[in-house]
């Protein structure tokens, strides 16, 4: 569930300015036996030449090691844009983004949020971003026939199938050889690194979306030394989304983060919100929560399910899509009396960008056995929900790479300044118990609540949030433990 708003609508955009490298062919000498590489090992500082792109930005390609274990071997290009500072004079450095994903491009998305920056941060940091290494235009990986694969089925009916469909994916991206055993978020903390020196920054300016706080999670232990302000907006659990707690290591990552315990969450405000705002709310009449159980009753005598909960799913994200939820529960067909068991789940697809990167940085069941207990378990606990959880990340099953070099921790590394976290009160993608447990890991984690529903500011945009990140960023100030914000907007206005 870790999705950047609206990434699945944005086509991958690539910097003019920027080519590709081929993907190097795997290499004889690189030994799982090396030591990891902790740092970047050395590599060279990447040498960029800006040109203009895209209007006002500018764009240039910087050359990473494929591997940091060997930095003087083969090598990738990342492609970069920058938004330059609207007031050199009082200039601080460059403010990194990573819009989240993972799989998302940086440059298509820096463009279009961009304008939607305070202007005294666009006055003030040169707004920086990159496509992630294996992404858009940085060395993408290769995934032949990915897109014209058909849908995995029901894990619950046909198991054998959907897991072997699930499959399909990774045995697909096989054809990208080396490229796709270096790309966790270890490794693009490590070119983050690099870019960092690139453009001449003493020490890192970090803002990170959903995905995003764990690249900034990463980087912020690999680099404790090098962190001057990071801004965590949607924040996955550090620990959670790398290996999970003791006693919960064997169940999948969106388990361990309890998506489908927020998803529910924030549905019962969905029917709060919608009671109080009356006629405003075309589900309103009655109790809205009696009659969703009513049309999930009708939906799971059939595979109608899987449609309903895909619109659940959607709407949570976005209040503002609270509207066009209550008007087609509304048309819906409602049957009295207790659901019928689930066999057609809706179960999420991801694209090969994300599975790439989230198969080597999650520890997730590896075997179709493993799955029906957990099916059972999550589906009692959370009817509506938790078979999505449990599935989720059913497309790593059997992932064909493994990164040697992914970072498990210690997460609470001691820096110079404490790590704003921010995270809305109802988010269905980074509960907000994930932003605490992030903050108390990273030891220094200052956690500003944001009382909305949807996922990271971008979903959910605050003035009063948007100012605490200005001031933090510029004078080195976190608002106080436990401040709150108002969001801008109300569900039903």
């Amino acid at each position: 569930m870790k999705r950047a708003p609206l990434a699945a609508l944005l086509l991958l955009a690539a910097c003019t300015a920027s080519t590709a490298a081929p993907t190097p062919a795997p290499s004889p000498e690189a030994t799982v036996a090396a030591p990891p590489a902790l740092g970047t090992n050395g590599a060279a500082v990447p040498v960029l030449h800006w040109a203009p792109c895209h209007g006002p930005f500018r764009c240039a390609g910087a050359t990473v090691p494929l591997s940091y274990r060997e930095p003087k071997g083969a090598t990738i290009t990342l492609s970069v844009i920058r938004l330059p500072a609207g007031d050199p004079g009082r200039r601080l450095g460059s403010l990194f983004v990573n819009f989240g994903g993972p799989g998302t491009d940086g440059v298509g998305e820096l463009t279009r949020f961009a304008a939607r920056y305070p202007p005294e941060l666009r006055a003030r940091f040169d707004l920086v971003s990159f496509d992630p290494r294996g992404i858009g235009g940085s060395a993408p990986i290769t995934c032949p026939g990915a897109d014209r694969l058909p849908p995995a089925g029901s894990p619950l009916r046909q198991p054998d199938a959907f897991f072997a469909a699930s499959a399909a994916t990774g045995k697909a991206c096989a054809a990208s050889g080396a490229l796709l055993s270096h790309l966790s978020t270890a490794n693009v903390a490590r070119d983050l690194e690099l870019l960092r020196q690139a453009v001449g920054d003493a020490s890192l300016n970090f803002y990170g979306y959903s995905y995003g706080t764990y690249l900034g999670g990463t980087y912020a232990n690999l680099f404790p030394d090098e962190v001057r302000a990071m801004t965590l907006d949607g924040t996955l659990d550090l620990v959670a989304n790398a290996t999970g707690r003791p006693g919960r290591e064997h169940e999948p990552v969106d388990v361990r983060a309890d998506v489908a315990g927020a998803q529910q969450q924030e549905l019962d405000r969905f029917f709060a919100e919608c009671a109080a705002a009356g006629p405003k709310c075309a589900f309103s009449g009655g109790d809205p929560k009696q009659k969703f159980a009513g049309i999930f009753a009708h939906a799971s005598r059939g595979p109608a399910v899987t449609s309903l909960m895909k619109t659940v799913d959607s709407a949570l994200y976005q209040s503002g899509r609270w509207k066009r939820l209550a008007s087609t529960l509304a048309a819906l067909p409602s049957d009295p009396g207790p659901a019928s068991p689930v066999l057609d789940p809706y179960v999420p697809t991801h694209s090969p960008g994300f599975l790439a990167v989230q198969c080597v940085d999650s520890d997730n069941p590896q075997a179709a056995a493993d799955y029906p207990a957990l099916a059972a378990r999550e589906s009692a606990r959370q009817p509506y929900f938790g078979l999505s959880a449990v599935f989720s990340m059913a497309q790593c099953v059997g992932w064909p790479a493994h990164d040697a070099d992914r970072y498990t921790g210690p997460w609470n590394r001691p820096r110079k300044n404490p790590v704003l976290v921010l995270n809305n009160r109802f988010d269905p993608a980074t509960p907000l118990h994930n932003a605490e447990a992030t903050a108390a890991e990273l030891a220094d984690g200052r956690l500003l609540v944001v009382e909305g529903y949807g996922h990271t500011s971008l979903d959910v945009p605050s003035a009063c949030a948007s100012a605490a990140v200005v001031r933090y960023l510029t004078e080195l100030t976190a608002p106080p433990a436990g401040t709150t914000c108002a969001p801008d907007a109300v569900p039903f206005p």
